[in-house]
């Protein structure tokens, strides 16, 4: 595998030319954004993002690097760590009791829906990995920092969630829930033969409605409620599931895994995910899904 990082020199001596050779920098000028083509860019990913909710960047990657990208994953599958279980859907009070336990809202907020995945976390990934080169080079920092349209912007400090890989097999899934910060940025290397799409309610809520009928709904009839985005291999995307409920879809019979990679990111220099998580995400089996 060709990289441009090597474990000795620092992703900020990487070169324009050497970057060009993983992001489509002719076509997304994130290395030039005071250009008007820059400022294009950032324009139309906000406006993306005010309108629904989501911002894709087809072939952000270039198509002869997604190959080595993939490559690299599937070899790191056996010491990822396997989740199997179901989980809540609102990060907020999940365990909030109610003295109403048929109302609406009781039945909404105590849905439990089934996440499937493996997960690759960002101390596996070697550090001379085109995909760390990617995610540690400052003008990719910047340009998220301007679309998202925040005073400051830093890479997460965290040792295992930083940026990591999801691999998804047949059968597997990320059920619908939102998420407790905006801005969540992927990257998408791999896409399943059948299932595995990405489905979400824009703006479903707010901070006045929650909207539980809404939720209710699209929990019953997800392909007429629902949106969902057709995101190829090298697709990069900013999302913001604060107030969009979403979720992957079921992955079905396929030849290949789903491979997505989350970069994270916070206003905060010293950001860390919470202890108690990675203490149960490290408690996970390890390897792909026993197959019986």
């Amino acid at each position: 595998m060709n990289t441009v990082l090597s474990v000795d020199r620092d992703s900020g001596e990487v070169s324009i030319e050497e970057m060009n050779k993983l992001i489509d920098l002719d076509r997304y000028p994130i290395d030039r954004l005071n250009s008007k083509a820059g400022q294009l860019l950032v324009a139309r990913c906000r406006s993306d993002l005010d309108d629904c909710a989501a911002a894709t960047l087809p072939s952000f990657i270039r198509q002869a690097e997604i190959a080595n990208l993939v490559e690299e994953a599937e070899s790191l599958v056996q010491v990822a760590h396997r989740y199997d279980g179901d989980s809540v859907t609102f990060y907020e009070e999940d365990d909030i009791g109610y003295s109403d336990t048929d109302s609406l809202e009781s039945v909404v907020r105590s849905a439990r829906h089934p996440n499937r995945y493996c997960q690759i976390l960002n101390y596996q990934i070697p550090n001379h990995s085109d995909l760390r080169a990617i995610y540690l080079w400052p003008p990719l920092t910047e340009f998220i920092r301007q679309v998202l349209n925040v005073e400051q912007l830093f890479l997460s400090q965290c040792p295992h969630l930083a940026l990591t890989m999801k691999v998804a097999y047949e059968g597997d899934t990320d059920g619908w829930h939102y998420d407790p910060n905006d801005g969540v940025i992927t990257l998408v290397l791999q896409t399943a033969d059948n299932g595995g799409e990405f489905e979400y309610a824009p703006n479903i809520r707010n901070t006045i409605d929650q909207n539980y009928a809404g939720v209710d709904r699209l929990f019953k009839s997800p392909d007429i409620e629902a949106t969902r985005l057709a995101l190829e291999p090298g697709t990069f995307t900013f999302f913001n599931g604060r107030h969009s409920m979403h979720r992957v879809r079921p992955v079905g019979s396929t030849r290949q895994p789903r491979i997505v990679s989350i970069f994270s990111f916070d206003q905060r220099p010293d950001h860390f995910f919470a202890q108690s998580y990675i203490d149960k995400l490290r408690r996970f089996p390890q390897g792909p899904p026993i197959v019986v």
